[in-house]
């Protein structure tokens, strides 16, 4: 079974050979002609280019299938899987790298999102108005973002008149929301929250404390960002994957939030799995 890796090889060839094919051509031009085994050299390259385009024309059409068959498969498996379930999604005024695609995950799986966006790195916590703000709230004598990670975690997991912590972050310009009103009772969080390609610390101690809360949190990322916060969350217990924004990706996050067996599922492990195991009725 060929993967993406060997697409990319086969493309990788087939320029090679072309650059190669190109230099020797232009020898032809300057010197008028080469001997018998230099042509040889030239139809043998031109033969092993038109082979590798067929190829990679064939393989482009094998992924274009079953590229085709994954999506089609997911939406199909997941659709109702997270109904009833709300989840706050922190994500980060950087990038937003995988926001959509966490959003459109969880809802075409029947699942409801609220968007926690930090406005800055580590909620801002380190500027003194933020964290004045934010210590009118928690008091003083604890770890600071510990205490923020626990207090956000309650204000959020439970319906309440007033949330005076997510009240007095917003009014700061620490943080800004989407569909999270005093209403909203989210028990899942899912952190894609990163700063300059780092994982967000304080986002990933709300993650964190969901979890010991006893409710629920993974780490997500793209394939393409490179921010490592699928490995921060894995580092903390927590499970996490990087495919986010691929038909595995969706299955895995909604399987993760349905059952499924938890865990770190990574492209950067040779050996290890890449995704869930697929549930067999």
């Amino acid at each position: 079974m060929y993967n993406l890796r060997y697409h990319l090889a086969s493309l990788v060839a087939v320029f090679l050979a072309l650059a190669l094919g190109l230099v020797l051509g232009g020898l032809v031009v300057g010197q008028g002609a080469l001997d018998s085994q230099q042509r040889a050299i030239v139809n043998g390259l031109q033969r092993d280019f038109q082979r590798l385009n067929e190829e990679n024309q064939r393989l482009s059409a094998e992924v274009e299938l079953q590229r085709g068959y994954a999506t089609q498969m997911t939406d199909a498996w997941v659709k109702g899987r997270l109904d009833g379930k709300t989840f706050v999604v922190l994500t980060s005024g950087d990038k937003n790298e995988g926001l959509q695609a966490t959003i459109t995950s969880v809802e075409q799986a029947g699942g409801t999102v609220a968007v926690v966006k930090f406005e800055k790195p580590g909620m801002g916590l380190s500027d003194k108005k933020i964290a004045e703000a934010a210590r009118s709230v928690v008091g003083t004598g604890t770890d600071l973002a510990t205490s923020v990670a626990a207090s956000l975690t309650a204000e959020w997991s439970t319906a309440a008149g007033s949330r005076p912590l997510t009240d007095a972050l917003v009014s700061a310009g620490a943080i800004s929301l989407t569909g999270l009103k005093t209403s909203t009772v989210a028990t899942q969080a899912i952190d894609i929250a990163a700063f300059s390609s780092k994982p967000d610390k304080v986002a990933l101690e709300i993650a964190k404390a969901y979890a010991a809360a006893g409710m629920y949190a993974v780490g997500a990322q793209t394939m393409t960002s490179g921010n490592s916060v699928a490995a921060a969350a894995a580092a903390a217990k927590l499970s996490a994957f990087d495919t986010l924004g691929t038909a595995p990706g969706q299955f895995t996050l909604v399987a993760l939030f349905s059952g499924g067996k938890q865990g770190y599922y990574t492209l950067g492990n040779e050996d290890g799995p890449k995704y869930p195991p697929v549930p067999v009725p």
